[in-house]
């Protein structure tokens, strides 16, 4: 602000005396404190609103002042007075100019403060500076009186009037307040109430006076002095001054404005409800104030300053009140202890007591510590800090480790769904593919087994034909030879024409005439030419049965040393060209199934490398297809179309050797083979099993079962090997693998109960022509049948064999007919010898060790009794010892040491066993 009231806002109150032209006295202002009578005026209910300047000014209609709202008021201060300002007039101060004071070493200044009502101040101002000062009880006897300047307007007192009053009004009030003065009981100091109306009528008159109030209230007391009146800046701007007053101490409060000689005097205040003035109003009007100051002024009161409690001392505990420097915190207009007193007071300090101050040491102690903790602190701070810092920064490194990880998860998840988008399409179009062709699959399947049967059926039908035509041509002839040497006696001329004539009768029976059906068709003719062929056939085994020494008519063996029947197959030339032609037609058709489809389709190994990549690159999804149980289901058509090639009774082809399974055996595994880690629980290792489990197997049980000849050596091997192969790749508790083995079983009881091994006497068989190649023949056939059962030594158990071969077979077939011939020593040990090699390496043999089978007993009785023939038969001594050694080669065989070396002893044979 520019104007004069502006600038002199904070002038000395020696200046405003000087120029109000008063006598030049020094200006004293007494405030009396609560007097110890009770002769107090009592005082109405009115009486806090006739001091009241907020009633005045609502009441008033011209330049009405706005109020600002207090935020919070404690309910304590209505009770506890804080500091405040109290306005009086320049004669008021020359009135009580005459009081007795203390000297003070202060100018006089604004207000009086306290410690206590700085503190209370400061606590209630929010935009005042925090003390660092803690509050404490006042203490009467030791507080000395603080005497600053200020500006605040105070709470608890009423302002007096803002003019200067008459002479009379002067006096008028000087004698009233003299009457309640200090000497009063009471403490008060308040004006009576025509006082009071004098004052306010006054003051009335003069606001009307003067011009048009500011933005702003101006603290002149209501002169009309300044600008409109032509002062000049060194005028002053107050009649009066504004008084603080610190907080009650035991009762009693001090004045600040008094003549330097006497300066200080006790003010008592009364409290609670003696208070006059209206607690809410003062405190809105002064932060109504405060605010027209910072308006006025141009800066905050709170700037650059701050309020400190003084306390007021009481008269009588102390002889001198003291003024003690506050280091420039109020308003920066304090002077210290040590300042000069300015010349316009017109007063003499008497004496300058000294200053409660702490030590320099102390304060730098203190300080140092205060410094230490504030370091430790921010050490603390610090480390913290550091540590926060080092745990951002490891989340923000995890952070980005995170999205790192994400944007990777992203990729291959964008990668996985692109590959699952793919991956479903071709599953989907292969299984339509593989429903498609399985049709086609199914259809050559049939018609390779319908080849396989075809052949095996044809082999076993000529050969039961041929076996029951010779049988019933040879049995009519035995029969007819047998009654004539029953009557006879041995006339075997008479014997052998009446078989002869049996023989041509049979087969005159048998020769079939013309038959024409209506279309003139000759319905034996097919019959006649099988018979012709038939006939052809036995002139070759006639021709092979020459080559019997003529000497030797019953005698079986041949120049390869094998026995007749023992090398047949029973398979024509022409059957095998007719089923290989077949076969090669089917196996062509079988190439074109998937010729129509592409490779990815068509091809096993790029199905296969399209299964693998799943399970390398996606193996979770991999296992929650359940793909392990889907792949045999997928590989089976390329598995049965492959194995269309297999014969596993004729070709002996090992399927291990296929591609299929080559391909198959590694899957899932890599390449190189070199990361390769077994995993017992992956079910792919299962896939090779399953498949000979699922595919395979029926076909060899199919095989087993219709295409199998028993008494073939060849089928019986490869039959052996096929088996073989199920028992390792198929579990042991499988049911199809039982049921293969049953089946074999089942076979091989079925051709040792179909064979008939002729039980002729050598006479019969000298009488009849064919009787002997026949009685040779079967004798071959159970040879060979005997020798395949032993093969299955690997496959069955012992027990299983012995019923089958030593019980069925040897026991009931083949002994019967050995000691028939046994009177033919000769060929009964070569007999005996071709069964002995059957039997060789499960029972007999030098690979056979431990105790002896008591189901061979027979073998061995029959033996001894072809020794006892031996000895007792008058032939030459070198053919009998090569027969003896023959006959204790065979007892060594079956295990019976003890009997070869008595066969030794018996026929003197020197040879070690």
């Amino acid at each position: 602000m520019s104007t004069a009231k502006s600038r002199n806002f904070r002038r000395r109150g020696g200046d405003t005396e000087s120029n109000d032209g008063n006598d030049g006295g020094t200006t004293t202002t007494t405030f009396p404190s609560k007097p110890t009578s009770s002769a107090k005026p009592k005082k109405k209910p009115q009486a806090p609103k006739l001091l009241s300047f907020a009633d005045e000014d609502e009441q008033t209609d011209e330049n009405p002042r706005p109020r600002a709202s207090k935020p919070y008021r404690s309910a304590a201060t209505a009770k506890k007075p804080s500091s405040s300002h109290k306005i009086t007039t320049l004669k008021d101060r020359i009135a009580h100019s005459s009081s007795p004071s203390v000297p003070s070493n202060v100018q006089p200044q604004a207000g009086t403060y306290t410690k206590e009502a700085l503190r209370e101040l400061q606590k209630n101002t929010r935009t005042l500076v925090t003390s660092s000062s803690s509050r404490s009880d006042p203490k009467p006897s030791s507080e000395p009186v603080i005497v600053l300047k200020g500006l605040v307007k105070p709470l608890g007192s009423e302002p007096q009037g803002r003019d200067s009053y008459s002479e009379g009004e002067h006096r008028e009030v000087e004698a009233k307040l003299a009457t309640v003065g200090i000497q009063n009981k009471e403490g008060s100091f308040y004006p009576d109430d025509e006082t009071i109306r004098a004052i306010r009528a006054k003051r009335e008159r003069l606001r009307q006076a003067r011009p048009a109030a500011p933005d702003y209230i101006s603290l002149d007391g209501g002169s009309n002095h300044g600008a409109a009146e032509g002062l000049s800046d060194e005028e002053p701007e107050f009649r009066g001054r504004i008084a603080m007053f610190g907080e009650k101490v035991d009762g009693g409060k001090k004045g600040v404005f008094e003549e330097v000689e006497e300066r200080i005097m006790d003010v008592r205040f009364k409290g609670g409800e003696d208070e006059v003035v209206d607690d809410d109003d003062d405190d809105e009007e002064k932060m109504w104030e405060e605010e027209q100051f910072r308006k006025g002024l141009g800066k905050r009161m709170d700037e650059g300053s701050a309020r400190v409690d003084v306390s007021v001392m009481q008269g009588s505990q102390s002889p001198h009140n003291f003024v003690v420097p506050s280091a420039a915190k109020v308003y920066g207009a304090v002077p210290s202890a040590a300042a000069s007193v300015s010349p316009s007071i017109g007063g003499v300090i008497e004496s300058l007591p000294a200053l409660d101050v702490v030590p320099i040491s102390q304060q730098a102690e203190a300080a140092r510590k205060a410094l230490l903790e504030n370091v430790r602190r921010l050490k603390e701070s610090h480390g913290r800090t550091m540590s926060s810092l080092s745990k951002t920064d490891e989340n923000l490194s995890a952070s980005l480790l995170n999205i790192t990880a994400l944007e990777n998860s992203l990729v291959v998840a964008d990668e996985k769904y692109r590959f699952m988008q793919k991956l479903r399409n071709y599953v989907t179009n292969i299984c339509d593919f593989l429903q498609h062709k399985a049709f086609y699959i199914e259809e050559l399947e049939e018609q390779m087994k319908k080849l396989h049967e075809d052949r095996a059926l044809a082999i076993s039908e000529r050969r039961a034909t041929n076996n029951d035509d010779e049988m019933i041509e040879v049995e009519e002839a035995v029969k007819a030879a047998m009654s004539v040497l029953s009557k006879k006696g041995n006339n075997m001329e008479a014997a052998k024409i009446a078989a002869q004539e049996a023989f041509s009768a049979v087969r005159k029976q048998r020769d079939l005439p013309v038959k024409l059906d209506e279309f003139g068709r000759d319905l034996n003719l097919e019959k006649r030419m099988n018979m012709k062929a038939k006939t052809r056939s036995e002139a070759c085994q006639r021709k092979r049965s020459q080559a019997f020494d003529s000497n030797k008519v019953t005698s079986m063996e041949l120049d390869d040393h094998k026995i007749e029947g023992e090398s047949s197959t029973d398979e024509s030339d022409s059957e095998s060209q007719a089923y290989q032609s077949q076969s090669d037609l089917v196996l062509q058709a079988a190439d074109e199934i998937f010729s129509d489809a592409s490779e990815e389709y068509g091809q096993l190994s790029l199905v296969k490398s399209r299964m693998e990549e799943w399970k390398r690159e996606h193996s979770s999804s991999y296992k929650d297809a359940y793909m392990s149980l889907s792949l045999p289901l997928i590989f089976s058509p390329y598995v049965r179309l492959e194995l269309l090639r297999w014969d596993p009774l004729h070709n002996g082809v090992d399927f291990q050797e296929m591609k299929w399974y080559k391909l198959l055996f590694t899957y899932g595994l890599p390449e190189d083979g070199k990361d390769f880690v077994h995993d017992d629980g992956d079910a792919d290792l299962e896939l090779v099993p399953n498949l000979v489990e699922k595919v395979a197997l029926p076909i060899l049980h199919y095989e087993i079962s219709h295409c199998w000849d028993m008494v073939s050596q060849q089928e019986t091997v490869n039959a052996i090997a096929a088996t073989k192969l199920m028992v390792q790749h198929v579990s042991h508790e499988s049911e199809a693998l039982a049921d293969l083995l049953v089946s074999i079983q089942t076979r091989l009881a079925d051709a040792v109960a179909d064979l008939t091994v002729p039980t002729w006497s050598p006479s019969v068989l000298a009488a009849v022509p064919d009787a002997a190649r026949v009685a040779a023949y079967r004798f071959g056939v159970s040879v060979r049948l005997l020798r395949n059962i032993c093969l299955w030594k690997d496959v069955f158990s012992m027990p299983v064999l012995e019923k089958v071969a030593l019980d069925e077979l040897l026991c009931r077939k083949v002994l019967p007919h050995l000691r028939v011939i046994s009177e033919n020593v000769q060929d009964a040990i070569t007999r005996t010898e071709r069964i002995i090699a059957s039997l060789s390496g499960i029972w007999a043999g030098p690979s056979v060790i431990g105790d002896k089978n008591r189901k061979l007993q027979p073998l061995v009785t029959y033996v001894l009794s072809l020794g006892r023939i031996l000895e007792r038969r008058n032939v030459p001594e070198n053919d009998t010892s090569h027969l003896a050694r023959r006959l204790k080669k065979i007892l060594a065989d079956l295990n019976e040491y003890d009997h070869a070396r008595n066969m030794a002893r018996t026929f003197h044979l020197k040879e070690a066993l």
